[in-house]
């Protein structure tokens, strides 16, 4: 009777230990690079929304923000534990951006411009698959 109830111990956390390291899993690098819209409504006019491209090069994460057809390019994003940081100018102001991943097509994070620091939110761009 203990062998049987022991095997089925065993059995159920060896297999939350396996659906943990799939979960685990899900949120890559690679989750990240894509075509993202952002969401700044607490930004000044003009700076609220745009598009941002994230590209993995070599091992290194880049991005190109484009804001009213202005492009900002960000040589390096950095990961740490489960928060993204990057740094670049906008107009002549330091941006320094977090973010997290919240899902598969969300990441959220903060702005902090010069101390004035804003929420942002990214949406992933997912295109349809055309029939043939």
């Amino acid at each position: 009777m203990m062998k049987t109830n022991m095997g089925k111990v065993f059995t159920t956390l060896l297999c939350m230990m396996m659906c943990l390291s799939l979960y685990a899993q899900e949120f890559t690098l690679g989750m990240v690079v894509g075509l993202w819209n952002f969401s700044a409504p607490d930004a000044p006019y003009g700076y609220q929304k745009g598009t941002c491209q994230i590209k993995k090069t070599g091992e290194n994460l880049s991005a190109v923000f484009t804001i009213n057809d202005t492009e900002m390019t960000v040589k390096e994003i950095k990961k740490e534990s489960d928060t993204y940081k990057c740094n670049f100018y906008v107009d002549g102001t330091y941006v320094s951006l977090t973010f997290i991943q919240e899902g598969k097509n969300k990441l959220t994070g903060k702005a902090n411009a010069e101390g004035m620091v804003i929420p942002v939110t990214f949406t992933k761009i997912v295109k349809a698959v055309q029939a043939r």
